[in-house]
């Protein structure tokens, strides 16, 4: 990427000046301008609707010609068959940002559509105007005030986000929120007319405030370019990617420099990335990432209930490539002397006592036992609140005590270690997991919702940095 092209995307995370063009004056309807207004945006905002005077307290303009400042980024909230001129009166006024929020161009298949989008693709073109979209909802950037949600989080962290679909790029922002995860940057980028997934991975990549990026795509206008982005990307920080529509014909096919054709699936693979099939999962192993700095192994210790799931457990992490092997004698010996109750196991699964507060107990007493174990390399905790919770009006109170001891006991653990959290189908176990889940994350804990999905994400990570050390 040129320092221009650099910088014309870095202008669209922090611009100045944002004019909202079919900015809406309904009270009832949270518009562009309260959305900016309300998530803290510092710029100057120029509402542009002829039919009004002004919007939320801001003096209105019947076009954006008729601003007396200079405008650098515009967002078009008009119907499609007038975003043409509206682009053209851009361009008189010398914006360099365009964000064309309205949908109804190439993606509903119509010969219109096509014209439509070459139309606006051409405009931009000829008076150099970076365009986004159209048919997306833009970008979420904390540190500027932009966003595209008035329900997303306004604290700042160091996940970026690039994602051709606004519902999963929302999904993806508030599944990360329930663990505690904050993005940087976000950019909902539509039908890509002009700017594309790689102008983004290029940008995101050398951008300081950025260390982890996710990706979802679901398909590439030019696979050479976008191809040779993600693996410059992958040389500076981790990516994580939901390629969709991989079961079409049994793989969407793209084109390498070479001319020699492969399916996403290999490419992935050979590039490194980290792959994801579900936002679910995408969040998973960004919180992996962030959270688990290092694996010497992909041997794991099971702390939970034990019976019958603790063997599911077991049988779960095996197929996910992990191993759970014997504790050491010495580990099994020690484990004995603080669990010495008939029939309990600590082998591998370990059993603590019955109940949140045996749990509690084996915390602060077992786990520093098998944090010394040289045979395991990672702990994971199940706490089945569905199942040895208790139905009890002070449920919630035990489990966040629970959650609290956890925290309290990991201070000396040197080993990574993660929580799968069942959640059940009762309202208070719902309760009491996001309480928890809220606690231990805060406190730096990786958290998932269940053995599955902790050993997925654990078993990728552990790929991926293997594939560092061997660099």
């Amino acid at each position: 990427m040129t320092a221009d092209g650099y910088s014309s995307v870095d202008g669209l995370f922090h611009p100045a000046s944002i004019a909202i063009i079919g900015a809406s004056s309904n009270p009832i309807e949270t518009g562009w301008v309260k959305r900016l207004l309300d998530f803290g945006y510092k710029g100057q905002i120029y509402p542009v609707n002829p039919k009004a005077k002004e919007i939320y307290g801001i003096k209105a303009y019947s076009n954006i010609r008729d601003v007396p400042d200079p405008v650098e980024y515009a967002i078009l909230n008009i119907p499609a068959e007038n975003t043409p001129q509206a682009m053209r009166d851009c361009a008189a006024k010398g914006v360099k940002i365009v964000h064309c929020y309205t949908a109804g161009f190439a993606e509903n298949g119509t010969e219109q559509g096509k014209q439509l989008e070459n139309e606006l693709a051409q405009i931009a073109q000829d008076n150099g105007i970076r365009l986004i979209g159209p048919n997306c909802m833009g970008v979420y950037c904390p540190a500027s005030g932009m966003t595209f949600s008035e329900d997303f989080p306004k604290e700042k962290g160091r996940i970026a986000l690039i994602s051709q679909s606004g519902a999963e790029a929302s999904r993806l922002v508030f599944l990360c929120q329930d663990v505690n995860l904050y993005f940087s940057k976000a950019v909902s980028y539509g039908n890509a007319v002009d700017l594309d997934a790689p102008d983004f991975l290029e940008y995101l990549a050398k951008d300081n405030e950025t260390d982890i990026i996710a990706l979802y795509i679901e398909g590439a206008k030019n696979a050479s370019r976008f191809m040779v982005a993600v693996k410059k990307c992958l040389e500076r920080k981790p990516a994580v990617i939901l390629k969709a529509g991989l079961t079409a014909n049994g793989a969407d096919v793209a084109t390498y420099h070479t001319g020699s054709k492969t399916d996403w699936n290999v490419f992935l693979k050979q590039a490194r990335a980290i792959p994801a099939q579900t936002m679910d999962e995408v969040a998973d192993i960004l919180q992996s990432v962030t959270r688990i700095k290092k694996l010497a192994g992909r041997r794991i210790a099971i702390v939970g209930r034990g019976g019958g799931i603790g063997v599911v457990a077991t049988d779960i992490c095996e197929r996910a490539g992990l191993k759970v092997p014997p504790f050491s004698s010495e580990t099994q010996k020690l484990l004995l002397q603080i669990r010495p109750d008939p029939g309990a196991m600590f082998r591998n699964p370990v059993e603590p006592k019955l109940g949140l507060e045996g749990a509690a107990d084996f915390f602060l007493k077992g786990l520093p036992i098998i944090d010394r174990d040289t045979e395991t390399d990672l702990i994971l905790i199940q706490m089945a609140v569905d199942v040895y919770g208790g139905h009890t009006p002070d449920l919630v109170q035990n489990v966040t005590e629970t959650a609290y001891a956890l925290c309290a006991a990991i201070d000396n653990i040197k080993k990574p270690l993660v929580v799968a959290l069942f959640t059940g189908g009762h309202i208070d176990t719902v309760q009491a997991v996001a309480a928890a889940r809220d606690i231990l994350t805060k406190a730096g804990i990786t958290v998932f919702s269940g053995v599955e999905a902790a050993a997925r994400a654990v078993s990728k990570i552990y790929g991926y940095y293997r594939h560092l050390e061997k660099q």
